[in-house]
């Protein structure tokens, strides 16, 4: 009685599976088999070099002999008979029992009958017939590739449906967390995200070195209808952040050999570590590069996986292109060049043989890398008081813009050193990713040397390579530039953490009963994973949550208003700047006020001279920085005298990241004659006499009681002090803080060295506080004390009303 055939799962190619009688031995390696279609006879087993993944036909190349002219390859689930035949790989099989040999990288088949399987892996013929008719229907039933391929093929695996619907839902998951964080607009988390916030919606020239890609994909992100600009872009982030989490785990599930217990459960748990490290959620809730960044980074890494299975050279190709665009996010993704070049040749050194497929590489990178072509047909249109005279003209300005930016920054400490800059890093990574995370992870490079050594070099090197140049970097925010590093040991975690699942199985199933191993044990894994993934999310929800982080808005929207006509005001410079000039660039906001680093402000002394003359920064700053800021020179009047008049309010995340000096967001107004800050009587409509520390609080003027969320109440308040070293005093809502200054803003010793004593006399500050618009409908007790003092005063019950929406009131200050 014959066996049925065994067909493939594109239903060609039927093989005749006979039997042997009384369980003799099938025909030996290299013996002919008859198939039951056409096609070349079996030329033996020994040169079996490797297995291809997708089927085509195509046409016989060159060099290869007349009687296999046809060569297939098959998208079956294939399994492997162990051990490896040649060059330590081995044999694969599919249901056609079907072998491929590798001939100048194209592929021949090989046939064999399921005896023949059997006794070359020492098997007996039913139950290799067995195995080969579940996979047949497990394809049949379910429709999904094979989900991985055993240890010892090596290969990358193509990611089963259930797979892409897992990292669908972690990439939603964390979208979601992300958003639901997600700071409403500007933001002084990163010192160039308000630039980068405003540089997409104009399509302009960012800060070297230019990051096209970025601006390309933030502009498409700013036509969504929601919030404002500045929103958008970092929707950019999140969005893209939550992507590059989904493909970190089909990295993982395609790296992680089948035959460990819980890959999936590990794959998963490493992916959800990393979305909810600190450093990666506070990057994916503002607009900065580094999380989009991750998701072409894991893009890249899957296209070369993807490459490594079918070993296409429009897949290549494909690599390429991603690899060369994801420049566009960050230049540092060129140091992985040596490590995708050794994978490659580990991979198929016969490729370098093949002009089609170097031509097919170089035209993807090329094709990615010529974005930065574009920087160089922005310069007629970059305005030099933005980028402060940085302006890439020429080539040699173009490398200066881009590979060679910030070279004062790399390798800037000795190799004496290198052994603390490691210890900082090490740091960073217990910081981000937890402690017993970096000991799994060494657990984890080991499992990865011994099951996937060729990944495990591609691995690796990037990682080595990464941490080694960022560990002699020198920056303040160095903890962001190790996050592709982070990424890859999140694998090196999943790799440890299916180790410890595998010999967690295997205890199970030998010391528990058998009909409850299977509940106990996913019961066990699905228990982990909730615990393990989503203690971080709990842990740092509180640090990364920005949703209240709107301190930058509230306050502009605030001096729009209060401006007057034909101002001028002074800011910051570069992109240190874009706080204010956002308003102007993306909204075209009060342009007849005078920003002078902005384009087309061509303003001289002389047309401001009958005008009043305001700053967001201190008299010190601003001196420091009057070179760059003031242009023309001699806008500022000599001397002048900085008279607080409006104070943002800061929230409780924006004073928890805020980079800048503490009186960044403050608006002075320049005076060239001293400010009425000394009196000797006071008669406050709030008399309080109140003593706080060395000063005493004689009272205050409030008004008025009922303000709009966002608006801004009128404050005088009266101090009676002992000298001109005044101590900080906190402003606040129900003993909140919203804002800190020092009496007199820091004019009390220079009043006291120009225009007299201030010791036993009243100070009176007058100025406009800003109310969050986060702050809650209804009644609010303002108060005021010394700062890291415990005693408050109340000043008086304000009523906060909502009328306006957030974005409503912002979008109604740029006009």
């Amino acid at each position: 009685m014959e066996t049925p055939p065994v067909t493939d799962a594109l239903g060609d190619l039927p093989l005749v599976l006979p039997r042997t009688p009384a369980g003799r031995p099938g025909p030996s390696c290299g013996q002919e088999i008859k198939t039951a279609g056409a096609g070349p006879r079996l030329m033996g087993f020994e040169k079996v070099l490797r297995c291809p993944t997708s089927l085509r036909r195509g046409k016989r190349r060159r060099g290869e002999p007349r009687d296999s002219g046809e060569r297939w390859q098959s998208r079956s689930c294939f399994w492997t008979c162990a051990p490896p035949f040649e060059e330590s790989r081995p044999a694969c099989f599919g249901p056609t029992a079907a072998v491929y040999r590798g001939i100048g990288g194209g592929v021949k088949p090989q046939y064999s009958s399921v005896s023949a399987l059997a006794g070359l892996c020492g098997g007996a013929p039913e139950t290799v017939y067995a195995r080969l008719t579940r996979l047949q229907k497990r394809r049949n039933t379910q429709g999904a590739e094979c989900s991985a391929m055993d240890t010892e093929t090596g290969l990358s695996t193509r990611p089963a449906r259930l797979d892409l619907g897992v990292a669908g839902g972690i990439s939603l998951i964390s979208w979601l967390a992300y958003l639901a964080t997600l700071t409403p607009s500007l933001s002084f988390v990163s010192p160039d995200g308000n630039e980068l916030a405003t540089i997409p919606a104009i399509l302009g020239l960012a800060h070297p070195p230019g990051y096209p890609l970025y601006t390309w994909l933030g502009k498409l992100f700013t036509l969504i209808p929601v919030g404002d600009v500045a929103y958008r872009v970092n929707l950019m982030s999140a969005t893209l952040g939550a992507l590059a989490i989904g493909g970190l785990y089909l990295i993982i599930i395609q790296l992680l050999p089948a035959g460990l217990a819980g890959r999936r459960v590990a794959a998963a748990l490493a992916a959800l570590i990393f979305a909810f490290g600190p450093t990666v959620w506070s990057q994916a809730v503002i607009a900065e590069v580094y999380a989009p960044n991750l998701a072409f980074f894991a893009l890249t890494l899957l296209c070369l996986l993807h490459w490594e299975r079918t070993r296409r050279d429009r897949h290549f190709f494909v690599f390429a292109l991603v690899f060369g665009l994801s420049l566009g996010m960050h230049l540092s993704d060129l140091g992985f060049a040596p490590a995708f070049a050794v994978f490659i040749l580990l991979t198929d050194w016969r490729v370098l043989r093949r002009p089609k497929w170097c031509l097919a590489g170089l035209a993807g990178f090329g094709l990615g890398a010529a974005q930065y072509l574009w920087i160089r047909l922005q310069t007629h249109r970059v305005d030099p008081q933005l980028l402060l005279g940085n302006i890439p003209d020429g080539l040699t300005g173009l490398y200066a813009y881009t590979l060679g930016a910030f070279s004062q920054l790399k390798f800037a400490f000795p190799a004496s050193a290198l052994p603390e800059r490691l210890v900082v890093y090490l740091y960073l990574l217990r910081q981000e990713l937890g402690r017993l995370a970096i000991f799994v992870g060494v657990g984890g490079l080991v499992s990865l040397l011994l099951r996937r050594p060729r990944h495990y070099f591609l691995l690796v090197g990037m990682y080595v390579v990464h941490v080694w140049f960022f560990i002699q970097y020198k920056v303040f925010d160095l903890e962001v530039f190790f996050l592709p590093a982070h990424f890859i040991w999140a694998v090196f975690v999943a790799f440890g953490a299916a180790e410890v699942l595998t010999a967690a199985r295997k205890l199970a199933v030998r010391w528990m009963p058998a009909g409850r191993t299977s509940a106990v044990v996913h019961g066990a894994l699905a228990t982990l994973v909730l615990i393990s993934a989503f203690t971080p999310l709990l842990r740092n929800w509180g640090q990364a949550d920005h949703s209240d982080d709107v301190a930058i808005n509230d306050f502009y929207a605030n001096v729009w208003e209060m401006l007057p006509q034909s101002a001028g005001l002074l800011t910051r410079s570069g992109v240190f700047g874009y706080d204010a000039f956002y308003w102007r660039l993306a909204y075209g906001t009060r342009p007849d006020v005078y920003l002078p680093v902005t384009p087309g402000a061509k303003a001289a002394p002389a047309d401001l001279q009958e005008q009043s003359v305001y700053s967001t920064v201190g008299l010190e700053a601003l001196q420091r920085a009057a070179s760059r800021t003031l242009r023309p020179a001699g806008l500022m009047i000599r001397d002048s005298w900085m008279t607080s008049l409006l104070v943002g309010a800061r929230t409780a995340s924006s004073a928890s990241t805020t980079w800048a000096a503490g009186d960044h967001l403050t608006l002075y107004r320049l005076d060239s004659d001293a400010p009425s800050l000394v009196v000797d009587r006071a008669s406050p409509s709030i008399t309080i006499e109140q003593p706080l520390g060395d000063v005493t609080l004689v009272g205050a003027d409030v008004s008025p009681q009922t303000v709009e969320s966002g608006g801004r109440i009128h404050l005088v308040l009266y101090w009676r002090v002992a000298g001109a070293q005044a101590p900080t005093v906190s402003v606040g809502v129900d003993s909140i803080p919203l804002e800190r200054h020092e009496i007199g803003f820091g004019n009390l010793v220079r009043y006291e060295a120009e225009i007299g004593p201030v010791a036993g006399r009243v100070v009176m500050e007058n100025y406009w506080l800003v109310i969050p618009s986060t702050l809650a409908e209804g009644e609010h007790s303002l108060t005021i004390g010394i700062r890291d003092a415990k005693e408050t005063v109340e000043l008086t019950r304000m009523t906060v009303t909502d009328e306006q929406g957030r974005y409503e009131r912002w979008l109604n200050a740029t006009g």
